[in-house]
């Protein structure tokens, strides 16, 4: 367990500890970033499609991939709402016009896409084509690094994390459900406790818990990792601007890891300058948690 720890940990840190007002290099590495979730997708589609039992597994995919889906967003909005309740803050102002869903439902087929374009390549060249072990980790690790280079050097400080009193609550209170509707989903599904909790703890990073769930339990698993943190960001779309306005820390909180990343422009425009020190101290909070969890639960002997 230490050795996966570091190997994720590591890099982020590293990258953190790079500080840059780069513009230009900061752009480039939003695209490795970008190009590399990519290739992480691809390989876990070849990945699956080189399996020998697909017509059983496919619907096991499926049907997984919802339960948890439902189970850890449905408590996560149960869960946060009530905290709305019981502590409420309405925004001050609106906010902006929200740009088209289209367009973020188009990046959110891309994804998919990707693992379906790696799916149909694994599933032909069964047999005589296969990629170096440990590609997707290697892919990763960079990743991993680039994306603590991109924390720190986008406006977040150590401040704003750990004084926004309303962001820490908020992601304990989505780590919690969360966990819970891993649990719950593994006793419908009858699976170990263990992977139950694992695969809650994407927390909608999906080019993680995918390669982390993949490498632990194979492309099945990989897949209901993958399918299920995706869903989040899809969600996030209609459930942001719904909540926004009477119940911010269910608007922020539904989007997981994705806070800091592709929903924040949407959570900006949502709600307007004052949730984003809220929003990113949230963000930052399940940002550092998947590694650690997912590389914990991952490795317990099931």
């Amino acid at each position: 367990m230490l050795e996966g720890l570091l190997t994720i940990l590591g890099p982020m840190f590293l990258g953190y500890l790079i500080k840059t007002k780069n513009t230009a290099l900061l752009h480039i590495a939003a695209k490795i970033s970008m190009f590399l979730v990519y290739v992480i997708l691809l390989l876990m589609g070849f990945s699956l499609g080189q399996l020998d039992d697909l017509a059983i597994q496919l619907p096991v995919i499926a049907t997984s991939a919802l339960t948890f889906a439902l189970l850890t967003q449905g408590l996560n909005i149960i869960g946060l709402i009530a905290y709305d309740r019981l502590s409420p803050a309405p925004l001050a102002n609106t906010g902006q016009n929200i740009p088209p869903r289209w367009k973020m439902l188009l990046d959110s087929f891309k994804l998919c896409s990707m693992v379906f374009i790696g799916f149909i390549v694994g599933f032909f060249a069964k047999g005589w084509l296969a990629f170096p072990f440990g590609i997707s980790t290697y892919a990763l690790v960079i990743l991993i690094f680039l994306v603590g280079l991109q924390l720190r050097n986008n406006g977040i400080s150590l401040r704003e994390v750990l004084f926004n009193k309303r962001g820490i609550a908020t992601g304990v209170i989505f780590v919690l459900t969360s966990l819970i509707g891993g649990i719950l989903s593994a006793l419908i599904l009858k699976l170990p406790i263990t992977q139950g909790l694992a695969i809650s703890s994407g927390f909608g990073w999906y080019s993680l818990s995918s390669v982390v769930i993949n490498e632990a339990w194979g492309a099945v698993f990989g897949s209901i990792a993958f399918f299920n943190d995706l869903s989040r960001e899809i969600v996030s779309l209609f459930i942001i601007p719904l909540f926004m306005l009477n119940h911010r820390s269910t608007a922020v909180g539904i989007t997981g890891a994705t806070a800091l990343d592709c929903t924040l422009p949407i959570i900006q425009r949502a709600g307007g300058i004052e949730v984003v020190p809220f929003a990113i101290s949230f963000g930052f909070v399940t940002n550092i948690l998947p590694p650690i969890l997912l590389v914990f639960f991952s490795s317990i002997p099931i």
